[in-house]
């Protein structure tokens, strides 16, 4: 079959017509954003530390971008129902994911099924903030140092316990890799989210948690916690006297910090990335003051710096987290 320079010219003129056609109401549309509300789905319940970092978060947002921020909890499954429904809705930035290094990094290296990919499912936004774990325990607790818990925990296995934010959470995580670090038995009880972990531990239910520093500061201050040390691998100077649970377990490399970001539905346009970002450094930046004196660390960047954390830390991460976590199981 013999095909003509004009039948070759007139497919080109064909195909280009139709990818401008395509690009030129995705710009369009991408320009005009956003021009209704914005629904950010957290996938933890109200009254925990990633919910009130969205909703400060929501708040500064609604300013830059002109809109309203809607916050909607969809706990469960240690973040995996709302990842899911983010994952699931329009890729057109009206629906994003408040996420967190549990969601993405600790469920995938322990759940060998879920209903999104880290990678694949999302766009990321922006990270937002490193929060630093803590140890506390009631001020009415006979342990007055995190080496008397140790000390205790060894002697009596599986007599202690402590609340997570659901299994897979960031807070089991941590407590986990505290556990294998300090070579103890205690009993992991999970909860739909870190609130209900929360009112569970200051009835006397649970022994210790693992909770955000920004968290547990205000408790700590009024006399109704007791801190015993920071998941951070340096000493954090809005409470220098404070140690880090690797000074204590002579183990300097120990770090339970993890981190909270922004994500939106794979196939995102990147203008629409870029814009929301934008209101990303914005909300960190009228934040800045609460989030330094609750003991957060701002990291901001890019939608690439991003991608690049999860993926490293799906590298280095896993192997520890499925051993760790395998045991726990």
């Amino acid at each position: 079959m013999t095909i003509s320079r004009t039948s070759v010219a007139r497919r080109a003129v064909l195909a280009l017509f139709a990818a401008t056609s395509l690009a030129a109401p995705l710009a369009s549309f991408a320009a005009d954003f956003p021009n209704r509300p914005i629904r950010m789905i957290v996938p933890f319940p109200p009254g925990g530390a990633t919910d009130l970092v969205s909703r400060r978060m929501a708040l500064a947002m609604e300013k830059d971008l002109g809109q309203t921020v809607i916050v909607d909890n969809r706990a469960g499954a240690g973040g995996i129902i709302g990842a899911e429904a983010a994952a699931k809705s329009e890729p057109d930035g009206y629906t994003i994911l408040s996420t967190t290094a549990g969601v993405h990094v600790v469920n995938p290296a322990i759940y060998p099924k879920l209903p999104y990919d880290p990678l694949k499912s999302f766009e990321p936004i922006s990270q937002s903030v490193i929060a630093p774990l803590a140890l506390v325990v009631l001020s009415k607790s006979p342990f007055k140092t995190a080496q008397e818990l140790i000390d205790f925990a060894k002697k009596n296995p599986g007599k202690l316990s402590y609340g997570s934010a659901g299994s897979g959470s960031s807070l089991h995580q941590n407590g986990e890799m505290f556990k294998d670090a300090a070579g103890v038995d205690i009993l992991h009880v999970p909860y739909k989210g870190a609130g209900p972990a929360v009112t569970d531990f200051r009835g006397g239910r649970t022994d210790m948690m693992f909770s955000y520093v920004g968290s547990v500061m205000p408790s700590v201050k009024t006399g109704e916690y007791r801190l015993l040390a920071i998941g951070s691998p340096k000493r954090l100077p809005l409470i220098s006297d404070t140690p880090t649970v690797g000074e204590i377990l002579g183990q300097p490399g120990f770090d339970a910090d993890t981190w909270t970001g922004l994500a939106a539905p794979a196939g995102t346009p990147p203008a629409i990335i870029a814009r929301l970002n934008k209101a990303v450094h914005a909300a960190l930046e009228a934040n800045k003051e609460y989030f330094q004196t609750n003991g957060y660390v701002i990291i901001g960047g890019t939608s690439d710096q991003m991608k690049q954390r999860i993926q490293t830390e799906l590298k280095t991460v896993t192997p520890l987290l499925t051993k760790i976590m395998g045991q726990a199981r």
